[in-house]
C-alpha cells in the first residue's frame, strides 16, 4: 500500500486506536507501537514519513528516542504529541519538529501532520509540479502525466519520492538506499541505478540527471517551487 506512512508511539492503547482510526479515515498509512523498544524495531524495518511519539512511555522514553534519531541523522519529520508536562523545550532542543498536547482538537492534529509533510517535501500545496506535463500527489505518493494516473514499481516510486524531496540536490546511491530502502535490507547500487533508468524511461529521461561521483538529481524547474 502506497501512501504517506507514519508511525505511532503511544501506550495508552485506547487514546492511540483512537487516533489510528481517525488518520486512516483520512487515507494516511497508520503503523503503532507502545513503547520505545517497538518504535526502533519498526524503524529498522521500515521507512515511514512522519513519527509521532508521546514522552512518557515503557522501556525507551520519547526524549531517549528522539536523541537517537538526532544521533543517527534521521531526518523524518517528528510529531511530539503527550501529555507529559513542561516537555516543549526539552523537545525542540533535542530534535522534534512540532510539538502538542493531548488535549488539543483532533483536527489541530490534522493541520499540524499536513504542514510537516508539506514541509518535508518544501511545498505548501498537496501537489508538486516536475514539468509541464508531470505532477506528483504528495500525500498519496501519485505521479500524474497528462492528468493520467502512472504506476511506478513500489521502489521506483520511493527514490523518486525522495529525490522530490530533494529536488534541486545531488543525491548519492548510498544516500537513496539508507532512505528508501529499511536498515535491514540489503541493497545494492546497482538496484539504484535500475530504478533510475525505469524512471526516465517513464517520465522522460532529462527529468532526472546524475553527475559522477555526486550522484542524481531532479531537475529544479520554475514551476515546481511553491
Amino acid at each position: 500500500m502506497i501512501g504517506t506512512k507514519i508511525l505511532f508511539l503511544e501506550d495508552d492503547t485506547l487514546y492511540q486506536e483512537t487516533i489510528k482510526e481517525f488518520l486512516e479515515e483520512e487515507e494516511f498509512i497508520v503503523d503503532t507501537c507502545t513503547d520505545g523498544e517497538e518504535f526502533l524495531n519498526k524503524i529498522f524495518e521500515n521507512v515511514y514519513d512522519l513519527y509521532i511519539l508521546d514522552i512518557n512511555v515503557p522501556k525507551i522514553d520519547g526524549m531517549k528516542i528522539l536523541k537517537i534519531l538526532k544521533e543517527y541523522n534521521d531526518n523524518t519529520m517528528k510529531l511530539v504529541l503527550t501529555s507529559t508536562q513542561n516537555s516543549l523545550t526539552n523537545s525542540f532542543k533535542i530534535g522534534c519538529d512540532d510539538f502538542l498536547n493531548k488535549r488539543c482538537d483532533i483536527e489541530e492534529l490534522l493541520l499540524r501532520i499536513k504542514m510537516l509533510i508539506r514541509r518535508a517535501y518544501k511545498a505548501h500545496k498537496e501537489y508538486i509540479l516536475l514539468g509541464n506535463n508531470i505532477k506528483y500527489d504528495l500525500f498519496n505518493k501519485k505521479i500524474y502525466k497528462n492528468e493520467h494516473s502512472i504506476k511506478l514499481e513500489i521502489r521506483s516510486l520511493l527514490i523518486l519520492d525522495y529525490l522530490i524531496k530533494r529536488r534541486g540536490e545531488y543525491v548519492s546511491n548510498n544516500e537513496l538506499e539508507n532512505k528508501t530502502y529499511s536498515t535491514n535490507t540489503n541493497s545494492k547500487s546497482d538496484v539504484i541505478r535500475y530504478h533510475i533508468w525505469h524512471l526516465r524511461k517513464i517520465l522522460g529521461k532529462n527529468l532526472i540527471e546524475s553527475k559522477k561521483s555526486f550522484g542524481y538529481r531532479l531537475k529544479l524547474e520554475k514551476n515546481n517551487i511553491f
